[in-house]
């Protein structure tokens, strides 16, 4: 082979790497830049303060596991931790569907797993990834603290051990954790309420993190009937600490959206252990007049949701 023809070679060879290479980088991470939307609704609400009239109602929307979306009464709409398939395989098929592509001013995740960071699936205007500190825009204050995830398994799966197991750690609890054990816990006032986003963090957080949480109005809690992040003692614990007139349960069983092949169970057994409402709405609004009289109560969505009932 003369030179000429061993450089034409090497050029295919390097057109063929070097393209691979592209489609990788092309065909992964977030796909932002292919959202037909613009940041309009974000500069209506810097010049007034918001998209519409105050209604004085906060709206909560449940998506699923633990997802939510919080609108805030001058139009201001937040998406917390959607969710995905576990794109490594090692826990199997969760979600029966893809998150859907909605449409939202702020998206937001508590940490790195997979039934929580899928921040690409939503097409916002702004993304708050694991944040500590405070955010504010328009009517609402963002507040992120740092801690850390669950990390002793309480319930029927000892999934901490088989994350052990996958990473061949001797230990996932902190200060030696991994990324993905960390959490944030998220502060969101607005419309005269504080919402408490506990996504997975640990039960037992130190002092600082309470005194930067303070008391809150609603809290959302992680308890199921597997008790895979909290158990029941766990989470009337985190309930009772956080002052909240109001709990939410969150990553629960919901079989419309989620396979029982993710081990979890419905909530209901703790729900029933408290005073409660069985919403019949995949939505609801709530004002602080609304919530003034409860103590102690829990609201649960139940098997209504955003995705298969809208």
């Amino acid at each position: 082979m003369n030179i000429k023809s061993k450089l034409a070679l090497v050029g295919l060879i390097s057109i063929g790497v070097i393209g691979g290479a592209a489609n990788q980088a092309i065909s992964s991470g977030l796909d932002t830049w292919k959202s037909g939307k613009n940041n309009n609704r974000i500069i209506e609400v810097q010049n007034k303060g918001g998209t519409q009239a105050d209604t004085g109602k906060v709206g909560i929307d449940f998506f699923s596991n633990s997802s939510f979306r919080i609108t805030s009464p001058r139009g201001i709409s937040i998406i917390i931790d959607p969710w995905r398939n576990d794109p490594s395989g090692a826990w199997g098929l969760w979600y029966r569907m893809d998150f859907p592509k909605i449409d939202v001013d702020i998206g937001m995740s508590s940490h790195a797993h997979f039934d929580h960071d899928a921040i690409d699936k939503v097409d916002a205007n702004m993304l708050l990834d694991r944040i500590a500190g405070s955010f504010s825009l328009g009517d609402v204050k963002i507040t992120g603290i740092a801690d850390k995830h669950q990390c002793v398994a309480p319930g029927d799966v000892a999934w901490t051990d088989a994350v052990k197991q996958f990473e061949g750690r001797e230990n996932v609890c902190p200060p030696t954790n991994a990324r993905h054990f960390d959490n944030t816990i998220f502060v969101i006032e607005t419309g005269g309420l504080k919402l408490l986003m506990w996504g997975d963090n640990r039960p037992n957080p130190p002092k600082e993190v309470w005194d930067k949480i303070g008391k809150v109005d609603i809290v959302f809690v992680p308890v199921d009937g597997s008790k895979h992040i909290l158990d029941y003692q766990q989470a009337d614990d985190v309930f009772k600490k956080s002052g909240a007139r109001v709990a939410i349960p969150h990553h629960y069983l919901v079989p419309e959206t989620t396979f029982y092949t993710s081990t979890l169970k419905p909530a209901i057994e703790w729900v029933k252990t408290h005073k409660h409402t069985l919403l019949d709405s995949a939505s609801i609004e709530v004002s602080a007049a609304d919530i003034k009289s409860k103590k102690n109560h829990v609201m649960y969505f139940g098997s209504n949701n955003m995705v298969t009932n809208k």
